[in-house]
């Protein structure tokens, strides 16, 4: 795309996405409107433009952020040719399970058993976003333990999963050690002029001694240092 736009309808400060993300955006040329929020495509055939309506924050909601508030007579016509609509994931659990009925919370994700991923239907196990709502990809990944952990022991009726719990790991340092005060390790990263059509990994792997060098510095959870 020659030019993309996002609109978002509080500020910076209240955005809901890593720091470092957002400021990668900018420096791809991402335009960012805040304050904005779409009411209508335009458009007959194929999409011409969307209609906003500016924004300002009013009182402080569930969330622990400012209500965003429509400013009357605000609206204004964005041109485009693409619309990503980017405000939320729902579920359709019975579209997911082929119309089993399962117990479901807010806005449709499967409930599950927080340890095995069984659901309301004992032969039925879920994780993922269809029961968290929107994760990373390392919580899907850890739902999918859990539900083959699960499944398991729903067949064999018993407990297999030896490899839980914790276990001594050696490494080249003292983990009771006081931590270290260095610096934060600054991952690398392809400059914007590389990622330009192609779909490469954007960051880097830090090195085995970088990594060890990191783990000396910040295992400590009770260890802040200045930076």
């Amino acid at each position: 795309a020659e030019n993309v736009t996002i609109l978002y309808r509080r500020t910076y400060a209240e955005m809901p996405a890593f720091k470092e993300e957002i400021e990668g955006a900018k420096r791809e040329g991402v335009k960012i409107k805040y304050l904005v929020i779409p009411v209508e495509i335009a458009g007959n055939d194929k999409v011409t433009a969307v209609k906003c309506r500016r924004m300002s924050l009013g009182e402080f909601d569930r969330s622990g952020r400012r209500r965003p508030v429509p400013v009357p007579g605000s609206e204004f016509l964005l041109e485009a040719d693409m619309v990503i609509p980017a405000v939320g994931q729902l579920c359709d659990s019975l579209q997911v399970v082929d119309g089993v009925e399962l117990d479901t919370g807010k806005r449709g994700f499967i409930k599950t058993d927080s340890l095995s991923g069984q659901t309301s239907v004992p032969w039925i196990f879920a994780g993922g976003d269809v029961t968290s709502g929107p994760a990373t990809v390392v919580s899907a990944i850890a739902a999918g333990e859990r539900a083959a952990a699960g499944i398991d022991k729903f067949f064999t009726g018993e407990e297999h999963a030896f490899w839980r719990g914790y276990k001594k790991i050696d490494v080249p340092f003292d983990p009771e050690a006081e931590p270290v005060n260095y610096a934060r390790i600054k991952q690398e990263s392809l400059s914007v002029s590389e990622r330009t059509n192609n779909f490469d990994e954007l960051e880097s792997c830090v090195s085995e001694l970088s990594a060890s060098r990191e783990a000396r510095r910040c295992l400590r959870c009770d260890y802040r240092a200045d930076d």
